[in-house]
């Protein structure tokens, strides 16, 4: 990812491998019996998990993940018609883990799904890497990623100083295809506008991935 903090993979997954996810995660979703926007826990379904080593080794291969990374997360962000949703500029700072420690460098905890979340220190925050797997057609009409280059260098941004690093850095827009991914760091500032192509849909599954201990007593909520 270098000074960036993201990179744009066109083509890493192939279609017969976009479809097979793209109905897993359908039917995940609908199982879960989620209607929303997100659906968080999709590493509990098979489908889904079977994703995670074939995507760990092409990463490793070309230098974009740790061989000994662990996945911990697995998002299905949904937009469509029905689901035209926005997201403001933020970073993504929490994480998700077996349960609540004392410690006085974590703040933040939440419950989501039936499992809690924690804000850690930057220090670990650093070490993690999102994977974005596009499974549709992603271009300026359907409310694509948009980051702000290299804001990940800068720690926990305010939001004074995420104006104003956005003012001076710009911004650029993530437009993906099907088998595309997107490579980043949770650090980086990003956000998402409302297709304005509400007949379309956009489906990404969000992966995240970890070292696989984490330090500060805390454990990851799931592991594969």
């Amino acid at each position: 990812m270098g000074a960036l903090g993201f990179v744009h993979w066109p083509g890493a997954v192939s279609a017969a491998r976009v479809a097979q996810a793209g109905a897993q995660a359908d039917a995940a979703a609908q199982a879960m019996d989620e209607d929303d926007a997100g659906t968080r826990d999709l590493l509990a379904h098979p489908g889904c998990a079977a994703l995670v080593a074939p995507l760990r080794r092409r990463l490793a291969g070309v230098g974009a993940l740790d061989r000994d990374a662990v996945a911990v997360q697995c998002t299905l962000f949904r937009k469509s018609g029905a689901r035209n949703w926005k997201v403001g500029w933020h970073q993504d700072l929490c994480v998700p883990v077996a349960g609540r420690v004392e410690c006085a460098q974590l703040s933040g905890w939440s419950r989501k799904q039936g499992v809690d979340f924690v804000q850690p220190p930057a220090e670990l925050l650093e070490r993690l890497t999102i994977v974005r797997l596009h499974l549709d057609p992603c271009e300026s009409d359907d409310g694509p990623l948009r980051v702000v280059p290299a804001s990940h260098r800068h720690g926990r941004l305010g939001m004074a100083q995420a104006r104003a690093l956005r003012a001076r850095s710009g911004e650029v827009e993530c437009s993906a295809q099907p088998g595309d991914l997107l490579i980043m760091r949770p650090l980086l500032l990003h956000a998402s506008s409302k297709a304005a192509r509400p007949q379309g849909r956009r489906r990404v599954l969000h992966f995240l991935f970890g070292p696989r201990e984490l330090g500060y007593g805390l454990r990851w909520s799931m592991t594969i």
